[in-house]
Formats: structure tokens, C-alpha cells, sequence
């Protein structure tokens, strides 16, 4: 793990030059997130279509898993080391149904990884019986093969698995991308003031437009159940929990709305937006967006963890009323990530349904897919190791590591925390807008 950097007073006149000169180490709680993610939990693999009579091999966490149809037609997992010599399973066959074979010497196992015949060593082979391979517990929900990735036994699925994956209404659709980024690092990438700015010629704001503007604040943010953190949406002057509830009065400014300019003082008065162009062409597609689609996903509907923000082990989600958008960051080395989309919806009838999947293939995966390489973009080289400065628009940030700290497999980490300068400025800052917080979380 890489302890994070802060340059010295003399060093920071050229750290733009030089930004892996070290000065002094410091600990800090990116340092003990775990690259290859929290392993005691259920991820999602990939899709039970696509495990078919062939074995089908997956990196996940930085470990080797072979997936294949086992005798009741599920989906089954195994280590994809052999126990024999370390042959490589994925490149094995499915010979007998419910079984692989290693490609080296035929070992064969079933889906709870018994050996049960070594093919070249004939019917009287000695090993049946007294080898195993190492199984991972899956579970296939809506099309979606899931995964035990820990070493303890598994906790109830609907902890970590979002609840429209258990009711009989929602259909889940799915769209799957890599990233040369580290699970965490991507999986940062909301709930902060990036979006207007990182996405403001995206597809999607020029179809609906948002404000250019985020304002200097964070929201009011709470930990749910030890397993989710929600950031409270803002009302007029008031500021609500994620369901609605709980009105606490602000001094807030109203947000912006529109592509307005405005002027900065420290860039001697210039305005951003540079130019209001944007709204000539929102204004052109105006009428499509004349007759908004209902809202199926209310508030209050899902439990309060599973509303928009971040959720162990590793996804960020969003209501948008009519659906619901979840982003889950597996990590697959520590500087790669396979991100899986959800996109879930309620069609009331079947042609609704034909029109979504319809949709989705056309046109929803390409616009979900140019927005997420805006992020990529900047994620992609994104420094994690040197010293930060947080703003206020940070403070998601500040809780989320926090929780992963607080995490399954994690005791013994998240008593090394360290409150940093820089979350302890997003913190104060915020504060002082009287947006109160959960103390506990940095003040240490």
C-alpha cells in the first residue's frame, strides 16, 4: 500500500513539477482501503446468459474464478486453480453436464468442486473423493449471476444486493465497462461537484439540462445501518433526509438553474459558462421533454440505505423516478475495475417492457456509455497518493471512506484512522453553513 505524500513549504513551489517528491509520510485513510476491494461480500459477476457449455473465467478482487452450469442448471463458481498441478480451469471443458475438466489432466469436478473421475487415469483412479477445489456460493437474481468473494460464511444477500433485484415488478437491465482505475478511485466519482462540470456536453445534459453550478456546499450526510451512506436532498430552503423526511431549515442560496453566467472575482470578473450556446440547443429540445415520464421509484419506498449514495461494498446509486441507476465498481487488479450499470424499471405492461430492452440496446447503453468516459477521462488519471485539499462539495467523500473502513473483514483496519487536515477543513467547512453531521465520523 502507498502512503500518501504532503510536499514540504519549500517543496510546493515545484510540486507541479515534480509531484512524487516526498517530504514526509503520513497516514491516511486511503492508505488502508484495500486495492483489491472488500472481499467479505456478495459481487456481482456477469450475466447467467452469458455461462452457457463452456467455462467462462472472470478476474474479480484479483482472483481467478471459472464459472459453468453445475447439474441443476445454476451457475457454479470455482477457484481457477486446479488442486492437482495449478492447471487453469477456464481453459477446460464442460464434458458431462454439470462438470469441468481441467485442460492438463482431466481432473473433473461438479459444481461444489468434488472430484469425480480423473479422465486419463481410468474408472479405478484413487483421487475421487478425497480432493476439492475451492468453491465460491453464487446466487442468480433477474439474469445476474452473484458472488461470496469472502472467507467467512455469507451474509444475507439482501444486505449488500439492492431490493428491486428481490421484488416481483422491477426488470433490471445491465450495461458492463472496464476502467484503468482502481475500484475506489472510480467508484468516488459522485455525490460532488464534478457533474456539471465533467458532464456539461454530455448527451444527456443537453437532452435535460442541469444547473452549471453546484454552489460551495455539501449535503447533509448519514450513515444507514453501517452499510450505506445517503446525502440528504436539498428543497427550496430546506434541507430533507433521502426519503423526504426530517426538514431542517438552512440559509441556503436557492440553487441555480439554467445555463446562467457568472462572474469570478478572482479571474478578474470573467464569467462561467464561458457562453450560453447550451441553451440554444435545450431550448430545440424542449418539446421531448414537455411530457415527463412517471415516477415509478417514490421516496420512501426502498429502505433509507438504499436510496441515492454510496452502498458496501461497492456501488453508488441514483433514483431518477422513473428508474433506478446503480453502479457497482468490482475490482479486478489494483489499477483496473469492472464497472456493472443496473438500470432497473417498472414497465406496466409487456409492450412497456419490449420498449425498455428496445431502448436500452439502442440507445441507453450509448448514452450511459458517453457519460461514464467523461469520467474516465478524469479518473483515469487521477492521482491518489499525494496530499489533498478538500472543499465542502468533498464531505460524501470524507463519510464514504470512512464506512469502508467500518466495513465486514475490516476491524482491525479501521482502528489505524487518522483524521486528515483535509477532511477535517470539508467537515468544518460545512459546518459553518450549519449543515450538521454525524460527529462521530471525523471528530476523533
Amino acid at each position: 500500500m502507498v502512503d500518501l505524500v504532503e510536499p514540504t513549504t519549500t517543496e510546493k513551489t515545484i510540486e507541479r513539477e515534480r509531484p512524487t517528491r516526498r517530504a514526509r509520510e503520513t497516514r491516511d485513510v486511503r492508505s488502508l482501503i484495500p486495492k483489491l476491494g472488500l472481499r467479505e461480500y456478495w459481487y456481482p459477476a456477469l450475466e447467467d446468459k452469458k455461462v452457457k457449455n463452456k467455462p467462462v473465467g472472470l478476474k474479480m478482487l484479483g482472483t481467478d474464478i471459472v464459472f459453468f452450469r453445475d447439474a441443476n442448471d445454476e451457475v457454479a463458481a470455482l477457484w481457477n486453480v486446479c488442486p492437482h498441478r495449478g492447471g487453469s480451469l477456464m481453459h477446460g471443458d464442460c464434458h458431462y453436464k454439470g462438470t469441468i475438466s481441467c485442460p492438463y489432466h482431466g481432473w473433473t469436478y461438479d459444481g461444489d468442486g468434488n472430484v469425480l473421475a480423473v479422465l486419463p487415469e481410468g474408472p479405478d483412479s484413487q483421487v475421487p473423493g478425497k480432493v476439492t477445489a475451492r468453491k465460491y456460493p453464487t446466487r442468480t437474481l433477474k439474469g445476474m449471476v452473484f458472488i461470496w468473494m469472502g472467507e467467512q460464511e455469507p451474509a444475507p444477500i439482501e444486505e449488500d444486493v439492492p431490493p428491486e433485484f428481490f421484488d416481483d415488478i422491477s426488470h433490471i437491465l445491465y450495461f458492463t465497462e472496464m476502467w484503468n482505475a482502481n475500484w475506489n478511485v472510480a467508484l468516488e466519482n459522485g455525490s460532488d461537484a464534478h457533474v456539471p462540470y465533467v458532464h456539461r456536453d454530455s448527451w444527456r445534459n443537453l437532452l435535460m439540462p442541469m444547473s452549471p453550478f453546484t454552489g460551495p456546499h455539501g449535503g447533509r450526510q448519514k450513515i444507514v445501518n453501517g452499510r450505506a451512506v445517503v446525502t440528504g436532498s436539498y428543497t427550496g430552503r430546506q434541507v430533507t433526509g433521502q426519503n423526504g423526511t426530517e426538514p431542517r431549515s438552512q440559509t441556503r442560496q436557492r440553487p441555480i438553474t439554467g445555463w446562467k453566467k457568472q462572474a469570478f472575482p478572482g479571474l478578474g470578473g470573467q464569467t462561467w459558462p464561458k457562453h450560453t450556446y447550451r441553451n440554444w440547443f435545450n431550448w430545440f429540445m424542449k418539446p421531448g421533454s414537455w411530457r415527463k415520464p412517471p415516477v415509478v421509484f417514490k421516496a420512501g419506498e426502498f429502505p433509507e440505505e438504499w436510496g441515492s449514495g454510496h452502498h458496501l461494498p461497492m456501488m453508488y446509486r441514483g433514483n431518477r423516478g422513473n428508474v433506478f441507476y446503480s453502479r457497482a465498481c468490482i475490482a479486478v487488479t489494483e489499477d483496473t475495475s469492472r464497472q456493472i450499470y443496473y438500470k432497473a424499471a417498472r414497465p406496466s405492461n409487456w409492450i412497456g417492457l419490449v420498449y425498455e430492452k428496445v431502448h436500452w440496446r439502442l440507445w441507453g447503453q450509448r448514452q450511459q456509455a458517453n457519460f461514464s468516459h467523461q469520467d474516465i477521462s478524469a479518473v483515469e488519471p487521477q492521482r491518489y497518493d499525494t496530499l489533498e485539499h478538500l472543499s465542502a462539495t468533498d464531505i460524501h467523500q470524507v463519510f464514504w471512506r470512512r464506512l469502508v473502513l467500518q466495513a465486514r473483514g475490516m476491524e482491525d483496519v479501521g482502528k489505524e484512522i487518522e483524521v486528515t487536515s483535509a477532511e477535517k477543513s470539508s467537515y468544518e467547512s460545512i459546518r459553518k453553513q450549519g449543515i450538521d453531521q454525524e460527529d462521530a465520523v471525523v471528530e476523533r
